[in-house]
């Protein structure tokens, strides 16, 4: 049987014509929210449950919610404002940080010369099977193909080597909010996994390993700032192994997040130690500063480092907090924190007692607006306030404020949190003039909880391990495991197949439902756990010889 995720396959949009839905590009004349049950529970807008099919409920939720439209370019996707608003305000933040570090944006061109690709062979293999090629340009074939960037060492270091001409030069720090192309074959899934994504990479170059160190770990920590504190989503802090580091890299520190509906890793964002491989390729060198001192005038050869974050930030997000009725958005980077609903008008409303409400609910909103909340309201005729709590609700609005005529009698107005899945403890009342402090607070307080219910989760699928026997039961109940590992490249590789369901055979019952593919590393965490004893604790794979030297993060992953 296949996993979950499996159904999460590209749709193009000769694909979706084949849905019920018809094409997805001609919107209806009039939204539809369509009710349906699952298991007893009515569902609005979303008509499947995340626990029964992950994938079709994923495809409604980034759609329906209005984060992606789908393209005729398989493996492309349109970013709609509210998923774009949400990588702005990661764009923002993330950009305030690094000009600290004295950073510089630049742009790079988005193609490579195959001569220049082609000059660090291990990073070239890295990348050979996803690297697009431009051949022809309009009638006329080209001489040399030129490669569309699936990353921009390779473009960028020819520069640098220009620009480095002294260690008076050094630092030099910069990075480019761009997009880049990978021409994967897998099943692609929108934010997760696409040939095209948005991301920045930023490219130092430095005079010492220490001083390029330094740097790779307060990037590591800035996006791990990014997902907790801005997201709302776990992730665990390591180092990549020997087999999974960047290609080319010296060594690879990344954040690793995890995926609940699944039980699977992904890699959140990387930071790399190039080391003097790059440099060393493209020739950027500078004379030593402390050549009177020793005696010699040899070129040093720069220590360079790359980081990178993705969209893909935003599709962990989605995954790792939505539910049953949509999206949910974390404060901190909705589009819309607040959405203010007038209720209570009927037929017999007149225009003044109508006008006057609309007046008070627009007060309401200038008044958040003026303390930096971002809020809306919601004033569309022809809809019930039912529908438009379910419509923002699919939308993930964090916070949903009602006011009528009962609620401005008492001088407040009912709020309903969008993270509380119980919609009458999700309810709660306050104060108009009591709005200024209290909203904000209570955006706060939904952000925090967001990230502890997400927290406890992971932590609670997070297994501590020593005996194989136990690997891939574990596994199979959607965790990821922490294990004792020697560290060696070929017995990861092994675990990697022992963990295969084709290693452990189809008539295993116990491991029917689980998804095929092995366990692989997801880093080395920098948080060690006690209990390894160097010389005596064996590695986790029982054909290992060695012993093992750290603990490592085991799983399955995307």
């Amino acid at each position: 049987m296949a996993d979950a995720d499996s159904k999460l396959k590209d749709l193009s949009i000769s694909e979706t014509k084949k849905k019920k839905d018809g094409n997805p590009t001609k919107a209806p004349k009039k939204p539809q929210q369509p009710k349906k049950k699952i298991e007893g529970k009515e569902l609005i807008g979303i008509d499947v449950a995340k626990e029964a099919d992950l994938g079709e409920w994923y495809q409604q939720v980034i759609t329906k919610g209005q984060m992606i439209s789908y393209y005729d370019v398989a493996g492309c996707y349109i970013l709609e404002p509210s998923s774009y608003a949400i990588w702005e305000n990661i764009k923002a933040w993330f950009d305030n940080q690094i000009k600290t570090l004295k950073v510089r944006n630049a742009y790079f061109p988005i193609f490579i010369s195959a001569d220049n690709l082609e000059r660090e062979k291990e990073h070239v293999e890295g990348f050979a099977a996803e690297v697009a090629w431009v051949t022809q340009g309009g009638k006329s074939k080209l001489d040399k193909p030129v490669a569309v960037r699936p990353t921009s060492e390779t473009a960028m270091y020819p520069y640098f080597a220009r620009k480095i001409q002294s260690h008076r030069d050094l630092p030099l720090k910069l990075n480019q909010w761009n997009n880049v192309v990978r021409w994967e074959f897998k099943h692609p899934m929108p934010f997760i996994r696409s040939r095209e994504f948005l991301w920045q990479e930023g490219h130092t170059a430095h005079l010492t390993k220490e001083e390029a160190g330094a740097e790779v770990r307060q990037i590591l920590d800035w996006y791990s700032d990014i997902y907790q504190e801005l997201l709302a989503t776990p992730v665990i802090k390591g180092q990549k192994t020997e087999n999974e580091k960047f290609p080319g890299a010296d060594y690879t520190t990344t954040i690793e997040g995890f995926i609940p509906a699944t039980g699977r890793g992904i890699q959140a964002a990387t930071s790399h130690c190039l080391g003097q491989h790059f440099s060393k390729m493209f020739n950027i060198t500078v004379e030593d500063p402390n050549a009177k001192e020793t005696g010699k005038s040899e070129k040093i050869h720069v220590w360079q480092n790359s980081w990178g974050l993705t969209t893909r930030s935003i599709g962990v997000m989605i995954l790792t907090h939505g539910d049953n009725r949509g999206l949910v958005i974390p404060p901190r980077v909705a589009e819309i924190q607040v959405i203010v609903i007038p209720v209570g008008v009927t037929a017999k409303t007149t225009p003044e007692a109508k006008e006057d409400l609309y007046k008070k609910v627009q007060s309401i909103t200038d008044d958040l607006r003026s303390v930096g909340v971002r809020a809306e309201t919601d004033y569309r005729e022809g809809y019930s306030p039912g529908w438009k709590f379910n419509d923002w609700e699919l939308k993930g609005i964090p916070l949903r404020i009602e006011f009528g005529p009962k609620d401005a009698e008492k001088g407040q107005v009912t709020t309903s949190r969008r993270d509380v899945a119980n919609k009458d403890e999700a309810r709660g009342e306050i104060k108009v003039d009591d709005l200024k402090d209290a909203v904000p607070k209570l955006l706060e307080q939904i952000q925090t909880d967001m990230f502890n219910r997400a927290d406890a989760e992971f932590r609670n699928h997070r297994k501590q391990l020593t005996n194989w026997d136990d690997f891939v039961p574990t596994l199979n109940g959607k965790n990821v495991v922490l294990v004792p590992h020697c560290e060696g490249e070929k017995c990861e590789d092994e675990i990697k197949d022992k963990s295969a369901r084709k290693a452990l055979g189809d008539d295993v019952a116990e491991d029917s439902k689980a998804p095929a593919m092995g366990a692989k590393s997801l880093c080395i965490p920098f948080d060690q756990p006690e209990g390894i004893v160097k010389g005596e604790t064996k590695c986790i794979n029982p054909d290992c010889k060695d012993f093992a030297k750290s603990w490592i993060l085991f799983g399955r992953s995307y």
